[in-house]
């Protein structure tokens, strides 16, 4: 009989496998010739069998269906297949005796055999695959959760192996403050960011200058924010932040062109700021007899939501909806001013209330995440909105753990001034928005709007800049010590923005 013999690794790294491809050759060879059995062709490939499409291993089954092949030797079964397309081809071929045996370290396998012992081998190899799936993801998810990041280190940061860690690349970690530092003026496109960077003695492994849809990468990527992103969950990393959360968002206004617009022949002033809540692409604009519109610009081919098209108009009276939700009584705003000023200077330790405040939220958080759990297990909600709320509670959590965080790493030395400033920037800005030109109102909207999303013309969902999004949800006609709760616990953000757009 003429032999082949099939050798096959994962496409994992060397020190992962159990047996190299060298290592099986060289042992399928001296049972070969121990059995003085006649070998025609080695196949050899790396790659993993979980899924059919295998190329060396689809050009052996031909040469056995052509009759130029007669028998396999393997290393053992499990090389051969692991899953059940390949595994029934395999069993298909040696039942109809066109493969007459497949021999592996193990033992031999004969179209006389059971098929059911070789059908429990494929199936357990088949299981091995999926248990392992789900073995690294709960790992993974579980490194995760601690802290940790299990995939390669990003640009910037090293892979520590010995204890498995995430440490600062002393060579390359410049670069990243500096990408974002260009980039946050507005004025540095990602090419030319490319060539300063080469300039300045950034090289690729190779000797060549970075790419720019590598910068634009870098620029993208939150984990230098001491935040890890996977699955659109976000998790709270223990490795060290390279730039502040600040300057990480205000690259994003950049490059979503909610900051710095280009010169346009015509200026929209909501470019940017809005998007499509069913395929999540950024809406275009455009005029249309003498007025301005929005749609979807149906990125992803598939969107049916592009052929809504919106006035401008009828958008500015959501917006302006929108804002007069963050109007707070400006007589109301300076008896809170007075009294936490009061306060503060009677020893009142203000870095106590807010991580009191934020600790609260943090319990909030935490039961509602157990309500909704209740909720699903009940099948009161189905498992896609389980999902969505999940990730959404998740990454409250994960920013209220990173504030707290902060918080009481801090020194007392905030002042209330900023926060009192605030709070009358958002109860002025509806009037503002309704008197201001299109340059005025793009301001105040670039200064308050993080993104609002609609779905068959109507709001879907609204994502406000910290602090306007507690604003915005915080009662307006409280009385005094409900209000000042969220003047304290917004203070602390506040203070590290530069809000004004006047």
């Amino acid at each position: 009989m003429k032999y082949a013999i099939y050798c096959r690794k994962s496409s994992e790294s060397e020190e992962r496998q159990a047996l190299s491809l060298e290592a099986q050759e060289r042992e399928l060879i001296a049972l070969a010739k121990k059995h003085n059995l006649n070998v025609v062709e080695i196949f050899k490939e790396s790659m993993s069998a979980k899924s059919v499409g295998r190329p060396v291993f689809n050009k052996m089954m031909e040469q056995i269906e052509k009759g130029k092949i007669d028998a396999i030797i393997s290393w053992k079964i499990d090389r051969l297949a692991r899953n059940f397309i390949d595994g029934g081809k395999l069993m298909d071929l040696l039942g109809s005796s066109k493969i007459k045996e497949i021999r592996t370290i193990e033992g031999i396998h004969l179209p006389s055999d059971n098929v059911l012992l070789m059908s429990l081998l494929f199936g357990s190899a088949n299981q091995y695959v999926r248990d392992l799936s789900v073995n690294v993801k709960r790992g993974n998810k579980e490194k995760l959760t601690q802290g940790g990041w299990p995939n390669h280190a990003p640009f910037g940061y090293l892979n520590e192996k010995a204890n498995k860690t995430i440490i600062i690349d002393p060579v390359r970690s410049k670069y990243v403050p500096r990408a974002f530092e260009l980039y946050t003026t507005g004025t540095h496109g990602f090419q030319l960011i490319s060539d300063i960077l080469y300039e300045e003695g950034l090289r690729t492994r190779s000797g060549k200058k970075v790419l720019k849809s590598h910068i634009q990468r870098i620029l993208s990527c939150v984990f230098y924010t001491g935040f890890m992103e996977r699955n659109k969950q976000f998790y709270q990393g223990k490795h060290k932040p390279l730039i502040s959360k600040q300057t990480f968002d205000l690259a994003q206004d950049v490059m979503h062109n909610r900051l710095h617009p280009r010169p346009k022949h015509l200026f929209f002033p909501l470019r940017g700021f809005l998007s499509c809540d069913n395929c999540g692409c950024t809406l275009t604009s455009s005029v249309k007899k003498g007025h301005h519109y929005y749609y979807c610009t149906n990125g992803k081919q598939k969107c049916p939501q592009h052929k809504s098209y919106m006035r401008e108009i009828y958008l500015y009276d959501i917006i302006s909806s929108i804002l007069g939700k963050l109007e707070f009584s400006e007589r109301k705003i300076e008896l809170m001013y007075q009294a936490a000023k009061a306060k503060s200077e009677a020893g009142n330790n203000y870095f106590e209330t807010t991580l009191k405040d934020l600790k609260t939220q943090q319990e909030s958080l935490k039961t509602k995440e157990s309500k909704l759990l209740d909720a699903f297990l009940s099948d009161q909600i189905p498992k896609d909105v389980y999902d969505k709320k999940c990730i959404e509670f998740k990454n409250e959590l994960t920013s209220l753990n990173m504030q707290i965080k902060d918080l009481e790493s801090k020194e007392p030395s905030a002042t209330l001034e900023p926060v009192k400033n605030i709070f009358l920037q958002a109860s002025r800005a509806q009037k503002e928005f309704l008197i201001a030109d299109d340059m005025k109102k793009r301001k105040i909207v670039e200064s308050i709007l993080w993104n609002l999303s609609f779905r068959d013309k109507n709001m879907a969902s609204l994502k406000l800049k910290s602090p306007f999004e507690v604003l915005y949800n915080a009662p307006k006609n409280g009385d005094l010590s409900t209000l000042l709760p969220d003047l304290d616990s917004n203070q602390d953000n506040i203070l590290q923005r530069d809000v004004s757009y006047h």
